[in-house]
């Protein structure tokens, strides 16, 4: 059994290593070895944390809303828009590729029939859960309870938090729910830690 083992460890260090080899040679960006995954380092701030934002709450409030709504009448697609206006509008929000590329999919309510959460609601969850969650497993209620507060000021406009109920709401006026959205996370993100 344990030459079984040994020989399974070797084949699959082997195999990661061809995998790299030829991901090197082919020209990839692909990073293919688990121990050499591309971390950002981010640390985002505890429950404690004060930043200085130099009193321009309203600035960066507005500036979330207005890049929302541009970015989803030009692009579409709730959920990246959402990230990435909350991305270029709070300095303390690191602008990551990665947590973008990963929104990609999830505008639509992540459905072809629009039954899930709606994508602004759930970019605002991407944004607080990477700036305000924890590394592997740690203590996440600060994340679920600003989140928690995301989810009533989209339940107090709409109703729901449901792709297909917010756009009904709306009439489809998918810009301003994820200006909205947008607005709302940079105001809860800002009341929790803004000097």
């Amino acid at each position: 059994m344990k030459e079984v083992e040994e020989f399974l460890n070797s084949r699959r260090q082997f195999l990661k290593y061809a995998a790299l080899g030829i991901a090197v040679l082919g020209g990839n960006k692909i990073n293919l070895l688990a121990d050499t995954k591309n971390k950002t380092g981010f640390v985002g701030p505890d429950k404690n944390s004060r930043i200085d934002i130099e009193n321009k709450t309203d600035t960066i409030i507005q500036k979330a809303y207005d890049l929302g709504y541009q970015y989803e009448k030009k692009h579409r697609g709730c959920a990246r828009c959402t990230v990435a206006a909350l991305q270029d509008a709070i300095d303390f929000v690191p602008v990551d590729d990665e947590l973008f590329r990963a929104a990609s999919c999830l505008d639509g309510g992540a459905t072809p029939d629009s039954s899930a959460s709606c994508g602004a609601f759930t970019g605002s969850g991407m944004i607080i859960g990477y700036v305000f969650g924890t590394e592997r497993f740690g203590d996440n209620s600060l994340a679920h309870e600003l989140i928690h507060k995301v989810h009533r000021k989209f339940v107090t406009e709409y109703g729901s938090v449901i792709c297909k109920n917010v756009r009904k709401s709306t009439g489809a006026k998918c810009p301003e729910v994820v200006a909205k959205a947008a607005k709302w996370t940079a105001e809860i993100l800002l009341n929790q830690y803004a000097k």
